[in-house]
């Protein structure tokens, strides 16, 4: 298709998506909304409803369900969408509220807020005299039409579809970056394999959405694996039976059952994707951080110990890193760490680090969407050229002494 003909097929089209709003401002409506939903079908994360009110004369073309459209062209529309609206506004239901009230009065509770805060936006006196919605009846006096398949026959709708969407995907986006492991960036909180995956090795987290998990919790999460340390052969075991086999009438046999896969790895430490470095010659720096909510300060603080002793190393950051919390405090902990051992010309450093993303972005294994995560990555790598560096995930709070040093610094930090 050539660039004429495709741009004569989208005229057409926004033609006709338009021809019943266009009726409709004909036989008096003045404000006519478009609703629509995303996340419904999800295992973790909000469902969003978003509610857009366009111009009698938006012409912008292209516009169609979200789902038919690449990310980059979403992304592109939605800022239009949002500038050119006459009014539009998001509402959200949360996991916690999904699980109590269930998916669809979820949804429907997500759409009565998009309503409000679109009429909030309207000039003063006036409101929404029009609701267009794919197949949902909302309980509201606002005159409503279903459209069956409404994101692809309404602009209205199709334009709201779009706002949800690129909304929901950066809030699981961000969520990608608190909680890793689960490919949230990809999947956006769909059952895939790599959610799955995550789910089995780290469990669940406080954003997934507990009823969409009762047959999951009752088979996969209520399964036990058996972790040997030492025994007639060590390693992890998906049954009692052969746990038993490997550490009966084992002297000193020393094995724990555990949940998740990657509870019974940290166990056994075992380091996914940690540097292939020897940490013969290496010096250890154990890292950590802090964070205010009151002021939104964050602290590093790294206990480095080597031949000499200890050295303790901390600063506080007036930055804003309200996303990552705690672990933007940790990270520039790996970062002092790193400088001072370079500072020292030291050839090699084993970080300690109880938040895995530090290890993870650190060795590449994690994808960066955040500015501070990329530059860590960036930093790390550079780093790299000068001095061998080996991540290691340790258990927070389990009494290495190191490690509690750590923690105490960075909160000292906040306090100077």
């Amino acid at each position: 298709m050539t660039k004429e003909e495709r741009l004569k097929t989208q005229a057409e089209k926004l033609a006709e998506m338009k021809a019943h709003e266009d009726e409709l401002r004909a036989s008096g409506r003045k404000y006519i909304a478009g609703i629509d939903e995303v996340g419904r079908g999800p295992l973790a994360g909000p469902v969003y409803a978003a509610c857009v009110v366009l111009p009698a004369d938006f012409d912008v073309l292209g516009v169609n369900d979200s789902k038919k459209l690449s990310a980059k062209k979403r992304e592109e529309l939605d800022a239009v969408i949002r500038d050119k609206a006459v009014a539009y506004g998001i509402g959200i239901s949360d996991n916690h509220v999904i699980d109590n009230i269930n998916i669809l009065n979820a949804t429907k509770r997500a759409m009565l807020k998009a309503i409000d805060a679109a009429n909030s936006s309207l000039p003063e006196g006036e409101k929404i005299d029009c609701i267009l919605i794919d197949a949902v009846r909302l309980d509201t006096d606002i005159p409503q039409e279903s459209i069956i398949k409404g994101d692809e026959k309404s602009l209205s709708i199709a334009a709201a579809s779009i706002v949800a969407k690129v909304a929901r995907d950066s809030y699981m986006t961000e969520m990608d970056e608190m909680y890793p492991g689960y490919d949230f960036a990809s999947n956006k909180g769909y059952g895939t394999s790599a959610h799955y995956e995550g789910l089995k090795n780290f469990g669940i987290t406080p954003i997934h959405r507990r009823s969409f998990l009762r047959k999951f919790e009752e088979t996969e999460m209520a399964k036990k694996y058996y972790a040997v340390r030492k025994g007639r052969e060590t390693g992890i075991f998906a049954s009692w039976d052969e746990c038993k086999a490997s550490v009966d009438g084992f002297s000193g046999a020393e094995y724990k059952s555990f949940s998740t896969i990657r509870d019974a790895e940290e166990y056994l430490g075992i380091v996914r994707g940690a540097s292939a470095v020897s940490t013969g010659d290496a010096v250890s720096a154990y890292v950590d951080g802090s964070y205010d909510a009151a002021s939104g300060r964050y602290s590093g603080a790294a206990i480095i110990v080597d031949e000499e002793g200890t050295k303790e190393i901390s600063a506080a950051y007036d930055d804003d890193q309200s996303s990552l919390r705690n672990v933007a405090g940790e990270i520039m902990g790996a970062r002092l760490a790193i400088d001072y051992c370079i500072s020292k010309g030291y050839k090699a450093v084993v970080i300690h680090h109880d938040y895995e993303g530090v290890g993870k972005w650190g060795d590449n294994l994690w994808k960066a969407n955040l500015d501070m995560t990329r530059e860590y990555k960036a930093y790390v790598a550079e780093a790299r050229e000068k001095i061998n560096i080996k991540f290691v995930k340790v258990t927070a709070h389990a009494g290495n002494k190191y490690n509690e040093m750590a923690d105490k610094l960075a909160k000292n930090a906040l306090e100077n």
